[in-house]
Protein backbone atom coordinates (compact mmCIF):
# COMPACT_ATOMS: atom_id res chain seq x y z
CA UNK A 1 0.00 0.00 0.00
CA UNK A 2 1.43 3.14 -0.85
CA UNK A 3 1.59 5.95 1.06
CA UNK A 4 -1.06 7.60 -0.07
CA UNK A 5 -3.16 5.44 0.44
CA UNK A 6 -2.45 4.80 3.93
CA UNK A 7 -2.89 8.33 4.87
CA UNK A 8 -6.49 7.96 3.01
CA UNK A 9 -7.22 5.38 5.54
CA UNK A 10 -6.16 6.72 8.29
CA UNK A 11 -7.91 10.00 7.88
CA UNK A 12 -11.21 7.60 7.28
CA UNK A 13 -10.41 5.69 10.55
CA UNK A 14 -10.34 9.20 12.31
CA UNK A 15 -13.64 10.04 11.10
CA UNK A 16 -15.01 7.24 12.99
CA UNK A 17 -13.09 7.65 15.79
CA UNK A 18 -11.25 10.38 17.60
CA UNK A 19 -8.14 8.65 18.81
CA UNK A 20 -6.19 6.23 16.77
CA UNK A 21 -3.75 3.66 17.81
CA UNK A 22 -0.49 3.17 16.55
CA UNK A 23 -0.06 -0.26 16.63
CA UNK A 24 -3.62 -0.83 15.83
CA UNK A 25 -3.15 0.62 12.62
CA UNK A 26 -0.38 -0.87 11.97
CA UNK A 27 -1.95 -4.15 12.37
CA UNK A 28 -4.54 -3.37 10.23
CA UNK A 29 -2.54 -2.12 7.29
CA UNK A 30 -0.27 -5.23 7.77
CA UNK A 31 2.81 -2.37 7.93
CA UNK A 32 5.35 -1.77 10.28
CA UNK A 33 4.50 0.72 13.44
CA UNK A 34 7.51 3.23 12.21
CA UNK A 35 5.53 3.52 9.30
CA UNK A 36 2.76 4.56 10.86
CA UNK A 37 4.57 6.77 12.91
CA UNK A 38 5.86 8.07 10.05
CA UNK A 39 2.22 9.04 8.62
CA UNK A 40 1.09 10.19 11.63
CA UNK A 41 4.52 12.89 11.57
CA UNK A 42 3.22 13.75 7.78
CA UNK A 43 -0.03 14.10 8.19
CA UNK A 44 0.22 16.34 11.23
CA UNK A 45 2.34 18.86 9.45
CA UNK A 46 -0.47 18.85 7.64
CA UNK A 47 -2.82 19.51 10.21
CA UNK A 48 -4.77 16.65 9.68
CA UNK A 49 -3.96 15.22 12.89
CA UNK A 50 -2.14 15.21 16.19
CA UNK A 51 0.33 12.82 17.45
CA UNK A 52 0.33 11.64 21.02
CA UNK A 53 2.30 9.09 22.94
CA UNK A 54 1.81 5.52 20.79
CA UNK A 55 -1.22 7.37 18.96
CA UNK A 56 -3.04 10.39 17.24
CA UNK A 57 -6.14 12.57 18.03
CA UNK A 58 -8.14 14.19 15.25
CA UNK A 59 -7.52 17.43 13.80
CA UNK A 60 -9.38 20.36 16.45
CA UNK A 61 -13.05 20.73 15.03
CA UNK A 62 -12.92 17.03 13.22
CA UNK A 63 -11.83 17.97 10.11
CA UNK A 64 -9.05 14.88 9.43
CA UNK A 65 -10.97 14.54 6.37
CA UNK A 66 -10.25 17.64 4.80
CA UNK A 67 -7.47 20.07 3.68
CA UNK A 68 -6.83 22.12 7.25
CA UNK A 69 -4.46 24.84 8.03
CA UNK A 70 -1.69 23.97 10.94
CA UNK A 71 -4.10 23.95 13.69
CA UNK A 72 -4.11 27.11 15.43
CA UNK A 73 -3.63 27.75 18.94
CA UNK A 74 -4.58 31.73 18.67
CA UNK A 75 -8.30 30.92 17.90
CA UNK A 76 -8.40 28.40 21.33
CA UNK A 77 -8.47 30.92 23.53
CA UNK A 78 -11.62 32.84 22.01
CA UNK A 79 -13.67 29.97 23.30
CA UNK A 80 -15.52 30.50 26.55
CA UNK A 81 -12.76 33.98 27.28
CA UNK A 82 -14.67 35.85 29.76
CA UNK A 83 -14.93 32.87 32.00
CA UNK A 84 -11.36 32.11 31.33
CA UNK A 85 -10.32 35.74 32.15
CA UNK A 86 -12.30 35.38 35.50
CA UNK A 87 -10.71 32.04 36.36
CA UNK A 88 -7.50 33.53 35.71
CA UNK A 89 -7.89 36.94 37.78
CA UNK A 90 -8.72 34.89 40.52
CA UNK A 91 -5.97 32.65 40.81
CA UNK A 92 -3.46 35.56 40.45
CA UNK A 93 -4.59 36.78 43.54
CA UNK A 94 -2.93 34.32 44.96
CA UNK A 95 0.76 35.27 43.84
CA UNK A 96 2.59 38.31 45.64
CA UNK A 97 6.16 39.68 44.95
CA UNK A 98 9.18 37.84 45.03
CA UNK A 99 6.98 34.65 44.78
CA UNK A 100 8.45 32.41 41.70
CA UNK A 101 5.57 30.48 40.30
CA UNK A 102 5.23 27.81 36.86
CA UNK A 103 2.09 28.34 34.78
CA UNK A 104 1.11 25.02 32.88
CA UNK A 105 0.62 24.72 28.90
CA UNK A 106 -2.99 25.46 27.64
CA UNK A 107 -5.32 28.45 26.82
CA UNK A 108 -6.62 28.46 30.48
CA UNK A 109 -3.42 29.74 31.79
CA UNK A 110 -2.30 32.22 29.16
CA UNK A 111 -4.02 34.81 30.19
CA UNK A 112 -2.62 34.56 33.69
CA UNK A 113 0.29 36.25 32.45
CA UNK A 114 -1.82 39.32 31.85
CA UNK A 115 -3.07 39.57 35.50
CA UNK A 116 0.17 39.41 36.70
CA UNK A 117 1.46 42.81 35.19
CA UNK A 118 3.26 44.98 37.50
CA UNK A 119 4.29 41.75 39.84
CA UNK A 120 7.98 41.27 41.02
CA UNK A 121 7.77 37.44 40.06
CA UNK A 122 9.73 35.07 38.35
CA UNK A 123 7.41 32.90 35.86
CA UNK A 124 8.74 29.55 34.96
CA UNK A 125 6.53 28.25 31.92
CA UNK A 126 6.65 25.33 29.05
CA UNK A 127 3.52 27.53 27.48
CA UNK A 128 5.28 29.22 24.65
CA UNK A 129 2.02 31.20 24.88
CA UNK A 130 2.49 32.79 27.70
CA UNK A 131 4.94 36.01 26.37
CA UNK A 132 2.21 36.95 24.09
CA UNK A 133 0.17 38.05 27.38
CA UNK A 134 2.77 39.89 29.32
CA UNK A 135 2.15 43.28 29.58
CA UNK A 136 3.75 45.76 32.08
CA UNK A 137 5.54 42.99 33.52
CA UNK A 138 8.30 43.28 35.81
CA UNK A 139 8.63 39.65 36.06
CA UNK A 140 11.75 37.81 35.08
CA UNK A 141 10.82 34.42 32.59
CA UNK A 142 12.43 31.56 32.16
CA UNK A 143 11.00 29.21 29.14
CA UNK A 144 11.50 25.92 29.61
CA UNK A 145 13.22 24.20 26.46
CA UNK A 146 12.90 20.28 25.10
CA UNK A 147 10.58 18.88 22.10
CA UNK A 148 8.54 21.52 20.58
CA UNK A 149 4.55 20.65 20.47
CA UNK A 150 3.27 23.33 17.62
CA UNK A 151 -0.50 22.11 18.17
CA UNK A 152 -0.09 23.09 22.01
CA UNK A 153 2.29 25.56 21.60
CA UNK A 154 4.22 23.75 24.63
CA UNK A 155 7.79 22.46 25.47
CA UNK A 156 7.48 18.46 26.84
CA UNK A 157 10.27 15.60 27.34
CA UNK A 158 12.86 14.67 29.42
CA UNK A 159 14.73 18.31 29.18
CA UNK A 160 11.82 19.95 30.40
CA UNK A 161 11.19 17.71 33.18
CA UNK A 162 14.77 18.73 34.44
CA UNK A 163 14.76 21.72 33.86
CA UNK A 164 11.67 22.43 35.98
CA UNK A 165 13.64 19.89 38.62
CA UNK A 166 15.52 22.87 38.96
CA UNK A 167 13.30 25.30 40.20
CA UNK A 168 11.28 25.64 43.71
CA UNK A 169 7.75 27.17 43.08
CA UNK A 170 5.86 28.89 45.34
CA UNK A 171 2.56 27.98 43.30
CA UNK A 172 2.07 26.10 40.38
CA UNK A 173 -1.10 27.07 37.73
CA UNK A 174 -2.60 23.87 35.86
CA UNK A 175 -5.04 23.19 33.30
CA UNK A 176 -6.73 20.13 32.02
CA UNK A 177 -8.88 18.34 29.36
CA UNK A 178 -11.41 17.75 31.98
CA UNK A 179 -12.84 17.07 35.16
CA UNK A 180 -15.03 14.19 36.13
CA UNK A 181 -16.61 14.65 39.94
CA UNK A 182 -17.68 11.19 40.40
CA UNK A 183 -14.40 10.17 39.98
CA UNK A 184 -12.37 13.07 41.76
CA UNK A 185 -9.93 13.08 38.27
CA UNK A 186 -8.84 15.17 36.12
CA UNK A 187 -7.68 14.46 32.70
CA UNK A 188 -5.77 15.46 30.03
CA UNK A 189 -5.59 14.47 26.22
CA UNK A 190 -1.67 14.94 25.59
CA UNK A 191 -0.17 11.52 27.76
CA UNK A 192 3.53 13.71 26.33
CA UNK A 193 2.03 16.71 28.75
CA UNK A 194 1.70 14.73 31.87
CA UNK A 195 5.35 14.22 33.47
CA UNK A 196 5.93 17.75 32.76
CA UNK A 197 2.77 18.68 35.01
CA UNK A 198 3.79 16.15 37.64
CA UNK A 199 7.38 17.44 37.81
CA UNK A 200 6.16 21.12 38.64
CA UNK A 201 3.62 19.88 41.33
CA UNK A 202 6.37 18.03 42.72
CA UNK A 203 8.34 20.67 43.49
CA UNK A 204 5.58 23.21 44.21
CA UNK A 205 4.52 24.33 47.37
CA UNK A 206 0.92 24.90 46.45
CA UNK A 207 -0.82 23.68 43.14
CA UNK A 208 -3.88 24.96 41.66
CA UNK A 209 -6.15 23.66 38.83
CA UNK A 210 -7.55 26.64 36.41
CA UNK A 211 -11.10 25.01 34.47
CA UNK A 212 -13.88 26.65 32.59
CA UNK A 213 -16.96 24.98 33.20
CA UNK A 214 -17.41 23.30 29.90
CA UNK A 215 -14.40 21.33 31.47
CA UNK A 216 -17.30 19.18 34.00
CA UNK A 217 -18.07 15.85 33.44
CA UNK A 218 -15.21 15.67 30.25
CA UNK A 219 -12.85 12.98 30.31
CA UNK A 220 -9.90 11.83 28.11
CA UNK A 221 -7.78 9.23 27.46
CA UNK A 222 -5.10 9.94 29.95
CA UNK A 223 -5.39 10.71 33.47
CA UNK A 224 -3.78 13.62 34.47
CA UNK A 225 -4.06 13.67 38.64
CA UNK A 226 -6.39 13.23 41.65
CA UNK A 227 -8.60 16.95 42.00
CA UNK A 228 -7.62 16.09 45.88
CA UNK A 229 -4.11 16.82 44.98
CA UNK A 230 -4.48 20.12 44.11
CA UNK A 231 -5.17 22.91 46.76
CA UNK A 232 -7.58 24.95 44.94
CA UNK A 233 -9.84 24.15 41.53
CA UNK A 234 -10.44 27.37 40.53
CA UNK A 235 -13.90 27.70 37.85
CA UNK A 236 -16.60 29.58 36.97
CA UNK A 237 -20.09 28.16 38.33
CA UNK A 238 -21.59 25.34 36.37
CA UNK A 239 -25.07 26.44 35.21
CA UNK A 240 -27.89 24.13 37.22
CA UNK A 241 -25.01 22.56 39.44
CA UNK A 242 -25.36 23.69 43.26
CA UNK A 243 -23.33 21.63 45.59
CA UNK A 244 -18.80 21.67 44.46
CA UNK A 245 -16.09 19.81 46.41
CA UNK A 246 -14.77 21.75 49.41
CA UNK A 247 -11.16 22.87 47.53
CA UNK A 248 -13.78 24.51 44.77
CA UNK A 249 -13.03 28.07 44.41
CA UNK A 250 -16.26 29.03 42.32
CA UNK A 251 -16.36 32.19 40.77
Amino acid sequence: MIAEERASYILKRLQERETLSLKDIARELSVSEATVRRDFQKLEKLGRLVRVHSGALRAEGGQSHQPAQTPSIPRKPEINVAAKQAVAQRAAAFVNDGDCIFLDGGTSLAPMAACLGGKKIKIVTHNLLIPQYLTDTQADVFIVGGYYRPYHATTVGHYAEKMIAQFHFDHAFFGCSGIDLRQQMAYNNDIDTIPVKEAAMQYSAHNYLLIDASKFDTTAYCRFSKLSAFDHVICNRKEGMQEYPGNFIVI
